[in-house]
């Protein structure tokens, strides 16, 4: 018959620890104690908590000093820990530290990059600005030449004659399409350029590519990309404003070989005046050559902008002389169109008076008697009176070697040191002096040399044609 486990218990109990009594005799007494199962079970447990207490106080006495160690060593390791942790937590903060240090040394010398950049083109463009503005009124100067068709004589002549006469057209050109410059991405350009600039000399490739990942390191390589696409942009504008101006140059190059002027010294006496204004008051573009200087005193030193903008400057310095120059010559007829007839032109004639062969150092307009004479260009009246076979004559002076001559008049409406303006009556036409009929012996001189106003003419009419 099976047991319940408790029961079981009970009798194990009973036999190890079964009722006991005691009897104590003592001067003739007798003392009865009795001890319960209970009671000595209890007293059995208490002796062996007492007995491990025992044991283990022994134990902690006799392994004191290694326990202490050991925990000393644990607490080192710990402490050890952590302060590697916050070692780490420094590094991490001065390498954050670091990188907006460097970000914020980069943003402003960006800054200082962009305004400096700015104003350079803010100037440039305003240089430009002012150019369009004198070109138009060169312009508007020489738009009566649009209707100028040269002489007759002039349009006689066959093709096979030899003329200096440069015909300049204007051909409407598809623009070239612009060629897709190659995106860089960060990893490969401004990323590694920043994660080398902050890496400790030295650092392994690994550890840089490791910096590479950081949040702030793209941040700055981001911002680095950007500013380069705006670098990029700006020399892409002076690229296109260096190819506008050097065609437009070469144009009027062409113009003043037109009139079979001296390019060079036509800059240098007639429009250098004002590329020397604008030197004397601290204008920021270059005379014509300057440009080439910088580049040679600054060698390989100087980035795409510099060089880009020093070919703009010196071609704005010539381009802007050239206008100049264009403005101050002689470019229109001294008689409205209508009111003449070309009848003789510069070079050698057959001389209606004596019939040789003559030099005829200017150009014949007849007309009728009264017909208005304007001025080609303002200027300072030098003479104005009989002389000799020009008979009544007026003299005006240009300034830049540029003088004007109007001969054969009938009537003169100034006197010498007057100062009269573009397109201002100066007399009439008649036949004074050496003279067969009412016309104008018109002449040009330059530097002392007498020119061929036709092609000055000429060129006034490819200025308007543009």
């Amino acid at each position: 018959m099976s047991t319940s486990p408790v029961a079981g218990l009970f009798s194990l109990l009973n036999r190890f620890f079964p009722h006991r009594q005691f009897y104590l005799r003592s001067r003739g007494s007798v003392t009865f104690v009795e001890f319960s199962p209970t009671f000595q079970v209890t007293v059995a447990f208490g002796l062996f908590f007492l007995l491990c207490w025992l044991v283990y106080a022994s134990v902690v006495v006799i392994f004191k000093e290694q326990i202490i160690s050991v925990k000393d060593q644990r607490y080192a390791s710990m402490q050890d820990v952590y302060e590697a942790k916050l070692s780490q937590q420094q590094l991490a903060y001065d390498e954050l530290n670091g990188l907006l240090v460097l970000a914020e040394e980069r943003f402003q010398n960006a800054t200082r990059d962009l305004e400096s950049k700015h104003r350079q083109l803010t100037a440039l463009l305003m240089q430009k600005q002012a150019m369009d503005k004198r070109q138009i009124t060169l312009r508007r100067q020489v738009a009566d030449m649009g209707r100028y068709g040269g002489p007759v004589f002039a349009r006689a002549r066959g093709p096979s004659e030899t003329s200096n006469t440069i015909q300049m057209q204007t051909a409407s050109m598809a623009p070239a399409p612009r060629q897709a410059r190659p995106q860089r991405t960060i990893s490969d350009g401004a990323l590694g350029t920043v994660a080398a600039s902050v890496g400790p000399r030295g650092n392994p490739s690994s550890a840089k590519a490791a910096l590479a990942q950081n949040h702030v390191v793209q941040k700055i390589a981001a911002l680095e990309d950007r500013l380069e696409l705006i670098k990029k942009s700006q020399v892409a504008l002076l690229s296109d404003l260096r190819d506008g101006a050097a065609r437009q140059m070469e144009r009027f190059e062409g113009i003043l070989k037109t009139a079979e002027m001296p390019v060079d010294t036509v800059i240098a006496q007639v429009g250098g005046g004002a590329a020397k204004r604008k030197l004397g008051v601290g204008g920021p573009f270059l005379a014509a050559g300057l440009g080439a200087e910088i580049r040679a005193a600054a060698g390989d030193g100087i980035d795409d902008f510099e060089r880009e903008f020093a070919d703009v400057a010196e071609i704005y310095g010539r381009l802007d002389s050239l206008t100049v120059a264009m403005l101050r010559l002689p470019l229109v007829t001294p008689i409205n169109h209508g009111e003449y007839r070309s009848t003789s032109g510069y070079g050698y004639r057959v001389d209606p008076f004596t019939g040789r062969l003559a030099f005829h150092a200017g150009a014949d307009m007849a007309g009728e008697f009264g017909t208005p004479i304007m001025a080609t260009l303002p200027g300072r009246v030098v003479f104005s009176g009989l002389r000799g076979p020009y008979g009544l004559c007026i003299d005006v002076e240009h300034g830049g070697g540029v003088r004007t001559r109007y001969a054969h008049l009938k009537t003169s409406l100034v006197k010498p040191g007057d100062v009269v303006q573009f397109r201002q009556k100066i007399g009439t036409m008649g036949s004074s002096g050496r003279s067969t009929g009412p016309h104008l012996h018109y002449e040009i001189w330059f530097n002392d040399v007498v020119r061929n106003p036709m092609k000055f003419f000429d060129a006034g009419r490819n200025v308007y044609k543009g």
